[in-house]
């Protein structure tokens, strides 16, 4: 069962309000996502503070003028009433200065080896979030009015940024943690669901392109030859009920055969080389 969270690029500087229909606009203006299945990658949280935290009732995750999901909606009423979840939202600068700050902890944690995923990711903050940075907890089974899986994993980055020495329990988890994955960009900061094409997936996607032109090609050379063929057969039936002569048969089926496989072969090669 997935569990996803979503750290996603947003106009509003807090989580999109249903009473104010909202969720529509964000949706459609959230032009980059990244997104990560039952877990909060550590990258995401370097982009944060505790003072980041805001809350959002489980009420607004719809917009009230949506009439497809006023059954929802009405659940939503009776299961939470007005409890409330906890995110964190940012602007695009506080975040990159924020992540600047915790280089020196990412490198004390995980090594130099791998300071090329955290200039990727702070890339990905540069180019593809130049507004707010929400991280939506969407997935996650939480408490109601729950607020430590964010505020814990905050504190332990800010105690370890000051004094690394008295917490390497802290790195010593995140190191165990990062080793159960091969995937290692997934694990720092999550993927783009959007981007389904990987260079292997293209590579694959021209190879079946370029059997289905050969398929195509094969198909119509096989038409072309039956159709001179029926030409044949009838031209050379024409002449011998016509004059009965098995002689003058014979000449038109030989010439006729000739003439119209000489032009089914360049029909041929003209499709190959088309296609080269």
């Amino acid at each position: 069962m997935s569990h996803p969270v979503f750290l996603t690029h947003s106009i509003f500087n807090h989580m999109p309000m249903g009473s104010e229909n909202q969720w529509h606009e964000f949706f459609h203006t959230a032009s980059f996502e990244l997104e990560a299945d039952a877990f909060i990658p550590i990258l995401w949280l370097m982009l944060f503070r505790q003072a980041n935290l805001k809350w959002a009732k489980y009420t607004d995750e719809f917009d009230i003028s949506n009439a497809d999901v006023q059954v929802d909606l009405a659940e939503y009423h009776d299961q939470f009433g007005d409890a409330q979840y906890a995110y964190l939202v940012i602007d695009q600068q506080q975040a990159l200065a924020n992540l600047t700050e915790q280089k020196s902890v990412f490198i004390e944690i995980f090594g130099a080896e791998n300071i090329v995923h955290f200039e990727q990711f702070k890339t990905l903050i540069e180019q593809h979030f130049p507004q707010y940075i929400l991280l939506r907890p969407s997935g996650l089974a939480l408490d109601l009015n729950d607020a430590e899986f964010l505020l814990q994993p905050l504190q332990q980055l800010e105690y370890f940024q000051q004094d690394p020495s008295q917490h390497l329990g802290f790195a010593e988890f995140q190191r165990q943690d990062f080793a159960r994955f091969d995937d290692h960009p997934y694990y720092f900061y999550g993927s783009n669901p959007m981007e389904m094409i990987t260079p292997s997936l293209k590579e694959n996607v021209d190879e079946l392109k370029d059997i289905k032109d050969i398929n195509t090609t094969t198909e119509s050379s096989n038409w072309a030859i039956w159709i001179c063929t029926a030409i044949v057969v009838l031209a050379t039936l024409a002449v011998y009920f016509t004059t009965h002569s098995v002689l003058y048969s014979a000449v038109v089926f030989f010439v006729s055969a000739f003439i119209l496989g000489f032009i089914s072969s360049k029909i041929g090669n003209k499709e190959n080389s088309s296609k080269t």
